[in-house]
């Protein structure tokens, strides 16, 4: 089933929280709406809502934590590029980690390219991707050097 996570409050605090860099609050958010929508939504939703977390993590300067989320993420969405791509943007971002974006990228290009991508009917157009992924490892190899 799917659902609007811009319907649930935990979701626009945490967004909120997190631009202004309260991370605690975000955290708090993000936890709250996990476990109010886990079992109650698509499956790509919960990991894009894990991989949020992670993101926060990664930006608070909980590197361990943050890492192990976006695992957890993938876990619950790997056939989706989309869920790969948002976690090499985060590690470049919030993480610091050229190294381990370029990984998911290369992952992310792996699985467009194979049978295990499931396309869902609100997919980005494989243009859209192949741009993204371009940016992303642009700004991975900058970061690199």
């Amino acid at each position: 089933m799917s659902i609007r996570l811009s319907e649930f409050p935990e979701y626009l605090a945490a967004m909120a929280a997190a631009v202004a860099g309260n991370f605690e609050l975000a955290r708090a958010n993000l936890e709250a709406l996990i476990v109010k929508i886990d079992g109650k939504c698509e499956s790509e939703q919960l990991a894009y809502v894990w991989q949020l977390l992670a993101d926060v993590e990664g930006r608070a300067g909980n590197e361990e934590r943050g890492l192990l989320l976006h695992e957890r993420a993938l876990a619950i969405d790997r056939s989706n590029p989309l869920m790969l791509l948002l976690c090499a943007k985060s590690l470049l971002g919030g993480f610091h980690r050229p190294d381990l974006a370029l990984a998911h990228i290369t992952a992310a290009e792996a699985l467009m390219s194979s049978h295990d991508w499931i396309r869902r009917d609100d997919d980005m157009p494989r243009e859209w991707y192949a741009r993204e992924i371009f940016a992303v490892r642009q700004q991975a190899m900058q970061n690199k050097s």
